[in-house]
């Protein structure tokens, strides 16, 4: 048990399994490179990186350069691949890792070009085209100016191109399907304008929905975040939730009806009750919002959030689990028994994406790692 009011405990086990579900649907054509940006989800870096290593996947994606240099320190010698443009000090500093950079359009492969001459070395590079119309860091094909970025791309002794790239805006199958067409054609158009060799270049726009959901969105290579941690809308049965955000009741008092909750007087009770107080708030990552709308685990049951909660605690409605008692674990996130909160209940009461919340407490939280693999090594912080 941990001796702090809040954590999050991550299943090793159930992240080793998910990978081998992924891998066992991709099949053997298609490489596989594992997201763990954001701190691998706020699953630990420190978690994932050595089961990714003992199954043999050998790309990486991040964002930043300290999970660059956090891989390298654990012994991940395969490509490191940045997922968004970086800024010109960061593609500089980031050479010390081999980072294989995401170039996000013609005035950006200016500043990735003057990096890598700072360096005094060629970059790897991946082109982001606009194909599946995120218009977020990609080339649009439409754009007059596009054809002469990419000959100028190809003139550049300072940039190696070694894939061309895209991402889907929709988590839609109809979606996918159209965008992987349109990037299919204008990732083979710009190699050619590139004098690359047909097939030469790795391209790669599929994550974890559309790689699970539209087999023709796989291309040479398939970004994986997602489904890996057991959180994605694809249809992918068998995937396990590998985090929990778990505390404890610190104290339970009994109101009479018609005392309010909370800050602002946000909860009311209409009828006698007894409330838990919980260690956890919003310096933790729980988001206020669900205030008054989420609900949490308590003996198995689902009991309601009912204040407007604090910085470092909020309160569950334990009236019906009269066996509630203080020191009780609490599951604001994950499986307690033979319940569960989903991702998509916390979507449902808070109006954005689980990940917003859970790379937040993965972060923010101790982590207690739970079922390692045997073929793992045991994660190093």
């Amino acid at each position: 048990m941990s001796t702090t009011p809040a954590w999050v405990e991550i299943d090793a086990g159930a992240i080793a399994h998910n990978l081998g579900l992924v891998r066992g649907e991709l099949g053997s054509t298609t490489r596989l490179c594992g997201v763990v940006k954001a701190d691998a989800y706020g699953h630990g870096i420190s978690v994932v990186l050595p089961i990714l290593m003992a199954a043999g996947v050998d790309a990486i994606g991040i964002t930043s350069n300290t999970e660059a240099e956090g891989a390298r320190r654990r012994g991940f010698s395969g490509r490191v691949i940045r997922l968004r443009a970086a800024l010109r000090e960061e593609v500089e500093d980031g050479g010390r890792f081999d980072i294989e950079e995401w170039v996000g359009g013609g005035e950006h492969a200016r500043v990735v070009t003057a990096a890598a001459r700072s360096l005094g070395r060629p970059v790897r590079v991946h082109l982001s085209l606009n194909s599946t119309g995120i218009s977020r860091d990609g080339m649009d094909w439409n754009d007059a100016q596009s054809q002469r970025h990419l000959r100028r791309v190809a003139a550049s002794p300072e940039l190696t191109v070694v894939g061309i790239c895209s991402h889907f805006p929709c988590e839609d199958a109809a979606d996918v399907m159209a965008g992987a067409h349109v990037f299919r054609h204008q990732a083979g158009a710009a190699e050619r304008l590139l004098g690359a060799s047909r097939g030469l270049l790795e391209k790669h726009c599929a994550t974890s929905y559309a790689a699970l959901s539209v087999p023709d969105s796989r291309m040479d290579m398939v970004r994986i975040g997602a489904a890996l941690y057991g959180d994605t809308s694809a249809a992918a049965p068998g995937l396990r939730p590998a985090m929990r955000l778990v505390s404890r009741i610190a104290a339970i008092n009994a109101y009479p009806a018609g005392s309010t909750v909370g800050y602002d007087r946000a909860g009311r009770l209409d009828r006698a009750g007894k409330l838990a107080v919980v260690p956890l708030g919003y310096a933790d990552g729980y988001p206020r919002v669900l205030g008054g709308r989420a609900n949490a685990l308590v003996r198995g049951a689902f009991v309601p959030v009912v204040d407007r909660l604090a910085m470092n605690s909020l309160i569950v409605d334990v009236t019906h689990v009269p066996s509630a008692g203080v020191g009780d674990e609490v599951v604001l996130y994950g499986r307690q028994g033979s319940a569960q909160i989903h991702s998509a209940d916390i979507e449902r009461a808070s109006g954005t994406i689980a990940a917003a919340a859970y790379t937040a407490w993965g972060r923010l939280n101790p982590r207690v790692v739970v079922n390692v693999p045997v073929s793992a090594p045991t994660p190093t912080p």
